[in-house]
């Protein structure tokens, strides 16, 4: 039997820690200690660090976690997917796009950079009265701005 190649048991050693490190479900834990918990893997926040008594959403990953013998986490309760459903569409409701953009620290905090689209959506090819006569738009303020003729 051939030995298999380098390449194949690297991508069998990659499937099987993503195999270990995945989990089903969604749960809400509790840190059961006073002290902070540094997790195995990130939260569905990207969180690895959860301060005493603090509150996160896991997957079933973490439930080797909870109970004895390490008694590190406490299980509150499970999230159902009705409610993730739920949270999602109250996110869409909202209209907010948050930007990926660096953190700017001012001197009153941290500043979120959020839009919020509230402009009225204009159609540009409908008419607006009857016999067909249309408001003039204002496309741009200075149309032919850096385009240059050159005549050959």
């Amino acid at each position: 039997m051939k030995r298999p190649s380098r390449i194949d048991r690297k991508k069998a050693q990659q499937e099987r820690r993503q195999a270990s490190l995945s989990g089903t479900g969604r749960y809400l834990y509790e840190n059961n200690t006073d002290s902070d918990l540094n997790l195995p893997k990130p939260t569905k926040e990207g969180l690895r660090n959860i301060g005493p008594r603090k509150r996160f959403e896991g997957d079933s990953y973490y439930m080797k976690l909870v109970g004895p013998p390490m008694n590190l986490l406490r299980l509150i309760e499970k999230v159902s997917q009705t409610e993730e459903v739920n949270k999602e569409k109250k996110m869409s409701e909202e209209k907010k796009l948050l930007l990926d953009q660096p953190d700017t620290i001012s001197n009153q905090g941290k500043v979120e950079h959020i839009v919020v689209d509230q402009t009225p959506v204009q159609s540009l090819n409908d008419s607006t009265d009857p016999d067909g006569k249309r408001p003039d738009v204002l496309l741009n303020e200075s149309p032919v701005d850096g385009v240059e003729i050159i005549l050959g």
